[in-house]
């Protein structure tokens, strides 16, 4: 059985999947060969083993163990099952050491991150904006994120903690399709963005994304009540939160390339969730 993804096709055959990539012009495959060896190694039995990479073929391959268990998303989590994610997440960002993580790219860059949302803004004005049918929710939200993307916000992230920010292994993937539950615990899949990374970005990517958020399958206040994090961690994740919901308002917008991926009213929905993180 095989099924398909923007940047790759997995091949399930017995207690193997075999992940054929269809985009990797960013190095998709290595990160993901890199990501489910550092986990084989300090977190095992956390995410899939990696057991051959195959990456003299077009496109390069991975082969990897199966993972038990299904999708987290499909209807709201339990309390067993938030406390699990928490698990889940805590030790997949405390388990690989930062010197295993001093050589590779930062997910999240300050500078680089801010002018990804400042194109984002541009692309969208220059498509238009929102225009005059648009509903009072979206214009607002939209004013909003505008003047969120313009602010020096990625460095306001910085200041609470007045020197170096912790560095973790990060799976960059919010999509709760990515975790999967067993009945007893939860396993995390899916590397092909992971990396060195900031524990409140990887957080606010999780509580954010489009799944999480319209499908109202996590409470995030659930989730953080089982996590530790400083007043400083908290601020930066406020931060981030914004960001990212600033994020897909923009991707939600008639010339976004989510508009037509969901269904109606999720802008929206999107407007009044932005709004409410204010």
């Amino acid at each position: 059985m095989a099924t398909h993804a923007t940047t790759h096709e997995l091949t399930f055959d017995g207690d193997r999947v075999v992940k054929r990539f269809v985009d990797w012009e960013r190095g998709e495959h290595l990160r993901e060969w890199r990501g489910l060896s550092l986990l084989a190694r300090y977190a095992p039995g956390l995410a899939p083993e990696p057991i051959e990479a195959r990456f003299a073929e077009d496109p390069p391959t991975i082969v990897m163990s199966r993972l038990p268990g299904e999708p987290l998303g499909a209807a709201p989590l339990t309390d067993t099952q938030v406390r699990a994610l928490a698990d889940a997440l805590t030790r997949m960002h405390a388990s690989v050491p930062e010197s295993e993580l001093a050589d590779a790219k930062p997910n999240f860059d300050p500078e680089r991150t801010q002018a990804a949302l400042s194109r984002m803004v541009e692309e969208a004005i220059r498509k238009g904006g929102v225009g005059a049918e648009t509903e009072p929710i979206v214009a607002k939200a939209y004013q909003v994120a505008t003047a969120f993307a313009a602010s020096p916000w990625a460095q306001q992230a910085e200041r609470p903690f007045g020197g170096p920010v912790p560095t973790v292994f990060g799976q960059v993937d919010g999509n709760l399709a990515n975790f999967l539950w067993d009945g007893k615990k939860i396993y995390v899949g899916d590397f092909e963005d992971s990396g060195r990374s900031d524990p409140m970005f990887e957080l606010a990517t999780l509580v954010e994304h489009i799944s999480v958020v319209h499908a109202a399958a996590l409470d995030a206040e659930r989730l953080f009540a089982h996590l530790s994090m400083t007043s400083a961690e908290c601020e930066r994740l406020r931060v981030f939160r914004r960001a990212f919901a600033v994020y897909w308002l923009l991707r939600l917008l008639p010339s976004g390339p989510s508009h037509r991926r969901n269904p109606p009213g999720t802008l929206e929905a999107q407007a009044a969730h932005l709004l409410a993180l204010e």
